[in-house]
C-alpha cells in the first residue's frame, strides 16, 4: 500500500501501488467544482493518469488554478490536433502564438483555410468531447518516443528528442493520434466544457477560458497591433529560416550561430531608427515618449537605445523613470492585507510627475526625483535638469500608458511605445515558447546578476507580477503608436548556461521545486551559446551583463 499526505485536504490515506491520481481524486472530491486537473506528487507536477508508485505528499490543482488552466490549454490544442486528423489526415496544426486569452494557429490542409473547414473542424471537437474520449499516458524511453515521432512522420519532434537529454518521454494518446507536449494534460476530452473556433485569415483562434471561469469562455476582443507584432516575429523566422528550436541548434552545431545573431541584433536596431523617424517627423512637436511593458521586457535598455536614435536625428531628449516618482514608503497605500502596493498608479506621485514634466516642456531647470529603493525614501537631484526648446521626454515605467498618469498633455503631444517579449521561434508545433517563459528566465538571471535575490524569491513574486501587468499594462496596449518586440531568436541559448544552475539549485522540499523543474526541462532541448557572441549594446546585456 502507498501512504500518502494530502496537502489539500489535510488527510492521509492508503491506496493500493499503481492507483492513477484520477481514481485517487475521485474518490476523495466527488463532488469537486471546478473538477480537479492534475496534482503535485512529491513535489513534481503530475497528470491524473499518473499512477502512484511511492509514500509522500499529494496536492491538488482544480481547473480553476493556473496549473489547471495550462492543462485545459493543452488538451485543447490536443482536441484541435484530433480533429483535424480526423478529416485531413495529411493535415497539420501549428500552433503559432497567445493573442491574449486564445491561441492563433495555422492549418496545413492543402487549400486556403474556409469558414466550412473551420466548422467542420469545431464540430468534430465537439463530438469528441461528447464522446469523452480518453487521453492515455505513454511512458517511453527517448529512442523508443523518437522511433515512434519517425514512424508517424513527426520529424521535427523527432530531431528535437535528440537535443533532450532524458531517459524517458512522457507522451499523450487519443485515438490514434499520438502527440507530446511540455507538462500534462487532462484524463479525457469530456473535461473540456467549453472552446470555440474561429476563422482569422490566414489562420484560426482557438479560445479556451480564463483561469476564474473553467467553465465559460470570455468575451473575444480583437487586439489587431499584437497580433501584427506577432506575424512580424513569425515573418522574420521564415526569411531567416529559424523557425523552431531545431534550426537554432543546427545553427550552433555548424557554427553559424554569428550570423544569426548579427541579423536580430540589426533588424531591432533597424525598427529602434524607424520609431526615432516617426516621433521626430510628428507635427507639433512630440513632448513625451512613454514607454511601458512588462516585467524583464528590456525596458532600461530600450531607453537607452532610442534616446541614442532621437540624437541621431537631431533630438536632445531627456529620460525619465516613473520609479523615481514613488512616494515615500510609509505614503505607499496597501493591499487589503496590509502590504505595500507597489504596482498600482496610486503608488505614484502623479501629481509631482506631471508638474515636473509640464516645468521641463516650459524650458524651466527641474530638481528631478530620484527614489532610493533601499531606504524607501525619496529625495530630488542637487544640480537642476533643463530641456532645449522642442525636445521631448523619454518616459519608462509600468504606468506609462495610462492616461491617468500623463492628465496634464493631450493625446497629440504623446508618443505611446509598447514592449513585448515575443519570440521569433517554436519548441515544435505544438509546443510554442510563451512569453511570460522567456521573461521569467530573463529575470531569475537579471536578479542574481545584479540585485542579489536568488531563485526563489524570484519565482515566488513572480505570479504577483503577472497580476499586476494584468491591470496595468495589457489592458493599454492596443492604445500604443507602435508595439516594440525585444525578443531575440537566439537569447534562451544564451541564458540557459546563467539560468540552469540557478534553477537547479532549488531544493525538492521548496515549494517552487515543481516550477524550477518545469523551465528546466523547458530549456533543454535549447544548445548553449557563449555570452561573448553578445554584442556590447545588446538589449539582452540588460541580463546578462557586460
Amino acid at each position: 500500500m502507498i501512504t500518502l499526505h494530502d496537502k489539500t485536504n489535510k488527510k492521509v490515506y492508503e491506496v493500493p501501488e499503481g492507483t492513477t491520481l484520477l481514481a485517487i481524486s475521485q474518490k476523495e472530491y466527488p463532488q469537486a467544482k471546478p473538477r480537479i486537473a492534475a496534482a503535485l506528487y512529491n513535489n513534481e507536477m503530475a497528470g491524473l493518469q499518473t499512477k502512484v508508485h511511492a509514500d509522500g505528499d499529494i496536492e491538488w490543482f482544480s481547473l480553476a488554478t493556473t496549473e489547471g488552466n495550462q492543462c485545459i490549454v493543452r488538451t485543447a490544442i490536443f482536441l484541435l490536433v484530433r480533429a483535424v486528423s480526423d478529416l485531413y489526415p495529411q493535415g497539420k496544426v501549428l500552433v503559432k502564438h497567445a493573442l491574449r486569452k486564445s491561441l492563433y494557429c495555422e492549418l496545413e490542409l492543402g487549400h486556403t483555410v474556409t469558414l466550412h473547414d473551420v466548422e467542420e473542424i469545431k464540430k468534430r471537437m465537439e463530438e469528441i468531447v461528447e464522446q469523452d474520449e480518453t487521453i492515455t499516458q505513454v511512458v517511453a524511453s527517448a529512442d523508443t518516443a523518437m522511433a515512434m515521432c519517425r514512424n508517424r512522420g513527426m520529424t521535427r519532434e523527432a530531431e528535437l528528442l535528440q537535443h533532450v537529454d532524458v531517459t524517458h518521454i512522457m507522451a499523450y494518446q487519443c485515438g490514434q493520434c499520438f502527440d507530446y507536449y511540455m507538462g500534462p494534460l487532462l484524463p479525457s476530452m469530456g473535461y473540456l466544457t467549453c472552446f470555440n473556433l474561429r476563422l482569422y485569415a490566414p489562420g484560426i483562434i482557438l479560445e479556451y477560458p480564463k483561469v476564474e471561469n473553467p467553465e465559460e469562455l470570455p468575451e473575444y476582443k480583437e487586439i489587431p497591433k499584437m497580433a501584427r507584432l506577432f506575424l512580424d516575429a513569425e515573418e522574420w523566422g521564415r526569411i531567416v529560416r529559424c523557425e523552431y528550436v531545431s534550426d537554432l541548434n543546427h545553427y550552433i552545431e555548424n557554427g553559424t550561430i554569428q550570423e544569426i545573431i548579427d541579423m536580430a541584433e540589426a533588424l531591432q536596431e533597424k525598427k529602434l531608427g524607424q520609431i526615432a523617424d516617426y516621433i521626430v517627423n510628428q507635427k507639433p512637436g512630440i513632448k513625451v515618449v512613454l514607454i511601458a511593458g512588462p516585467s524583464s521586457a528590456g525596458k532600461t535598455t530600450f531607453c537607452k537605445r532610442l534616446t541614442t536614435q532621437l540624437r541621431v536625428v537631431g533630438l536632445r531628449p531627456v529620460r525619465i523613470s516613473l520609479d523615481d516618482y514613488f512616494y515615500n514608503r510609509e505614503d505607499t497605500p496597501r493591499n487589503p492585507d496590509g502590504s505595500y502596493d507597489f504596482e498600482s498608479l496610486r503608488a505614484i506621485d502623479v501629481p509631482l510627475f506631471n508638474q515636473q514634466i509640464d516645468d521641463l516642456s516650459q524650458g524651466k531647470e527641474v530638481h528631478l526625483s530620484r527614489f532610493d529603493f533601499v531606504t524607501g525614501q525619496r529625495h530630488f537631484d542637487e544640480k537642476p535638469t533643463s530641456l532645449e526648446t522642442n525636445q521631448p521626454i523619454v518616459v519608462e515605467g509600468l504606468h506609462a500608458l495610462n492616461d491617468s498618469l500623463t492628465y496634464m498633455l493631450p493625446r497629440y503631444e504623446k508618443v505611446k511605445i509598447s514592449l513585448g517579449v515575443l519570440t521569433q521561434i517554436r519548441i515544435n508545433d505544438h509546443n510554442r515558447i510563451s512569453t511570460s517563459d522567456t521573461r521569467i528566465i530573463r529575470r531569475l538571471v537579471r536578479d542574481h546578476q545584479f540585485r542579489a535575490r536568488g531563485p526563489q524569491a524570484t519565482l515566488e513574486i513572480w505570479s504577483d507580477v503577472r497580476r499586476g501587468e494584468e491591470t496595468n499594462i495589457y489592458p493599454y496596449q492596443e492604445d500604443a503608436d507602435t508595439i516594440f518586440n525585444t525578443a531575440l531568436p537566439y537569447e534562451l541559448s544564451v541564458l540557459k548556461p546563467f539560468a540552469e544552475p540557478l534553477l537547479a539549485s532549488v531544493e525538492p522540499d521548496n515549494p517552487y521545486y515543481a516550477e524550477a523543474q518545469r523551465l528546466l526541462l523547458f530549456l533543454k532541448p535549447f544548445r548553449s551559446v557563449d555570452a561573448s557572441v553578445v554584442p556590447n549594446n545588446s538589449l539582452l546585456r540588460e541580463f546578462i551583463g557586460k
